[in-house]
């Protein structure tokens, strides 16, 4: 119960700290100094459980699944997005803006299977790793499927 709490408040934390940084258009504190806060806030948090009669291994063991469930929804948040921009957004710009959207999608998803091998190993989760790596194999093929079907079905609208 302790641990799902923590996970939403870093969830939330994390939301903040990018909102804040998309308002203002640059970073407000830099990812390598929230890093280091992260971690310095790790350990308080397991010196903490620790003087409150909790095992080492088991605070450690703690602290490492909030900071994975944190990781992941930081990583899982801009790959639905992502998903939801490459086919809602319309081609305003011109036919080819699809190309640049699903190339940017790519990138994303790519960066978020990523994180989900790194929180996979953060928490010693062999599946996780498992579903990222399949992940991380799939895009490239999706984004190329993706990017034929729009180029001949585009050329099939000009035919017509």
């Amino acid at each position: 119960m302790i641990e799902e709490i923590f996970v939403l408040i870093y969830a939330l934390i994390i939301i903040t700290f990018v909102g804040l940084n998309i308002r203002k258009g640059s970073f407000i504190i830099e990812p390598a100094k929230l890093l280091l806060v992260v971690i310095i806030l790790s350990v308080i948090a397991t010196f903490m459980l620790y003087l409150k009669g909790i095992d080492i291994y088991l605070a450690i063991k703690s602290i490492a699944k909030i900071l994975a469930g944190g990781i992941m929804f930081a990583g899982a948040l801009p790959m639905i997005l992502a998903g939801i921009g490459l086919f809602r957004f319309g081609d305003e710009f011109g036919p080819n803006i699809f190309y640049v959207r699903n190339h940017i999608t790519g990138v994303i998803d790519t960066v978020a299977s990523f994180v989900m091998i790194f929180a996979g190993l953060l928490i010693f989760r062999l599946d996780l790793v498992a579903v990222g790596f399949f992940f991380f194999v799939l895009i490239p093929f999706c984004g190329n499927a993706l990017a034929n079907a729009y180029y001949y079905s585009y050329q099939r609208r000009l035919r017509e």
